[in-house]
């Protein structure tokens, strides 16, 4: 009985001694210990490496088809949204890597695309950015801006007053309110590079101006032939209180645009009386902004 005890005992120092071995062999990997963190503001997050006794790194990012290779790479989701799975494999100069896998969580990613064609089933994913209904008396009520891709988008709603028969519209389109049409009505932020008069429709005898004025005075000049490129769906009544209008504009009608977009509107009459502004005319009124969303990276950056 003896015997087998001691036996055992052996049996059992020798797997203790064999674990301990296999161990040291699996964290012989120059001491790398990989590991991150990460913050993000909606689908854009920033990546910061806590890895320790590595010199490259190569980041699966988990929506993409090559890896990155920043140290700290910053990336926009644009594709996917929801449970992401993003890798990070550490290595050093002598070949050899350790990896952590994280579960990150993105915003759904919506396939929005705006057509301007009076029906607005394409806006519901695009969220108002700004909201009179409670407060205002004017015939514009609330408006959304979208624009991802080539065009500004903009929908308006309002009461059924709202008949755009004749607009002015002032877009400041570089993002500076201290440069263009500084506007007294909007004295909070205005600033406006351009300026769209007429009815709003398509094809109407509508153009755009471009400011000229230095000193964010009232001067404009008229961009030839610029009416063609407002679409507009036209006025359509949602019900009997409200009416709806949705309108886009080319980017590249607005000159260097910047990183937002601004805009406010006067309502006219087709015999040029006043219906409305938006928004409304206070001692604090500023342009509507939005943000325009940034191009999705190709690689990390």
């Amino acid at each position: 009985m003896k015997k087998l005890t001691f036996l055992c005992y052996l049996i059992a120092v020798s797997l203790f001694l064999n674990c301990g071995s296999d161990d040291e062999s699996l964290n012989s990997n120059g001491g790398i210990v990989v590991d991150f963190s990460f913050t993000n503001d909606g689908n854009l997050f920033e990546f910061t490496n806590l890895s320790e006794g590595a010199t490259s790194y190569r980041w699966d990012l988990g929506d993409l088809s090559f890896y990155c290779e920043k140290e700290n790479p910053t990336y926009r989701y644009t594709k996917i949204g929801g449970e992401i799975n993003v890798t990070l494999t550490a290595m050093n100069d002598a070949g050899e890597e350790s990896h952590i896998t994280k579960t990150i969580s993105a915003p759904e990613v919506y396939n929005i695309d705006i057509e301007i064609d009076g029906d607005f089933d394409d806006w519901k994913n695009v969220e108002f950015i700004y909201d009179e209904s409670a407060s205002g008396s004017g015939s514009m009520q609330k408006i959304k801006m979208y624009g991802g891709g080539d065009n500004l988008n903009v929908y308006i709603e309002g009461n059924t007053l709202m008949q755009m028969e004749l607009v002015d519209i002032y877009i400041n389109s570089d993002g500076d309110s201290s440069t263009g049409f500084l506007s007294w009505q909007w004295p909070e932020g205005s600033g406006a590079e351009y300026l769209f008069e007429g009815p709003l429709l398509s094809n109407s005898w509508g153009a755009f101006y471009q400011h000229t004025d230095p000193n964010g005075g009232w001067g404009w000049s008229a961009l030839a032939g610029s009416g063609a490129n407002m679409y507009s769906s036209g006025i359509v009544n949602l019900d009997a209180e409200t009416n709806a209008i949705e309108f886009s504009i080319p980017k590249t009608q607005l000159g260097a645009i910047g990183s937002s977009v601004s805009l406010a509107i006067s309502e006219l009459t087709i015999g040029w009386a006043a219906v409305a502004t938006f928004p409304e005319v206070t001692s604090t009124s500023s342009f509507v902004s939005y943000d325009l969303p940034e191009e999705s990276y190709t690689s990390c950056q």
